[in-house]
């Protein structure tokens, strides 16, 4: 399956239906917090039993990012087992579902998506349990598009920073479910704990409040340094000599 990510679960004997249902669904928030959207749908395209194999497709208008997903996962799982620094876009919480799903797997598992292979074996494991994130939380705020809103599996959504980058995840109580849909598309900001990576880069709000603000024309970081008609008709040149007293 190029375009999938496909599981199979206690290769070449019989599958137990506690590591079966409990990988299958540490496999599915692995692609949540590996996606650009929360909108991936996920559909079961292949279903084998004896060892259990199943073969999962992002279906629909964000199927892109779901196939960059599933193949994020493998990736960034094979580059751990080889001992190589952590994927860029791998974030804590991502690493926190690749043990869960590493640890509930059994001993004779394998993950494969875009022609690649990754066992999950003890040595995966190993290496895995040795990856320890550092996160820094604090109270906050993120600004941008939001981008998706879900809740068939928990309160999610996401929202793509106006300074760019990749998206930010969001957790939210059902109490923000109508603001949540109220704002989805619009440019928004969301107030909650907020999550930074050891490169300072926010991956998830814990949502208290969210609420649709007028879009700036500059980001912050466009704004640093600027300021309007600071020299008048002067050009930067005649402006700096009119302060230092030159003719």
């Amino acid at each position: 399956m190029t375009d999938g990510i496909v599981l199979t679960i206690d290769d070449d004997r019989p599958a137990r239906a506690v590591h079966f249902f409990a990988a299958g669904g540490h496999l599915l928030e692995l692609l949540d917090d590996l996606a650009e959207t929360v909108d991936v749908e996920w559909t079961v395209t292949d279903l084998r039993i004896g060892s259990a194999i199943s073969g999962l497709s992002a279906v629909g208008e964000n199927r892109l990012l779901g196939i960059e997903a599933a193949r994020s996962a493998v990736r960034g799982l094979t580059q751990v087992r080889n001992g190589e620094p952590l994927a860029a876009e791998w974030t804590p919480m991502a690493v926190n579902h690749a043990k869960d799903l590493v640890r509930s797997s059994g001993v004779h598992a394998k993950l494969e998506a875009g022609g690649n292979v990754v066992w999950l074996d003890s040595e995966l494991r190993e290496r895995l349990q040795a990856v320890t994130p550092w996160v820094r939380e604090f109270y906050g705020s993120v600004r941008g598009q939001l981008t998706g809103v879900n809740v068939t599996r928990g309160n999610r959504a996401s929202i793509r920073p106006h300074a760019g980058g990749r998206v930010v995840h969001i957790g939210f109580p059902s109490a923000l479910a109508e603001s949540m849909a109220a704002g989805l598309l619009q440019f928004v900001e969301v107030d909650g704990m907020v999550r930074q990576n050891d490169e300072g880069r926010t991956y998830y709000v814990a949502a208290d409040t969210v609420k649709v603000i007028e879009q700036p024309t500059m980001s912050w970081r466009e704004l640093r340094g600027f300021m309007p008609d600071l020299t008048g008709d002067m050009s930067t040149a005649e402006y700096l000599e009119s302060i230092r007293g030159e003719d």
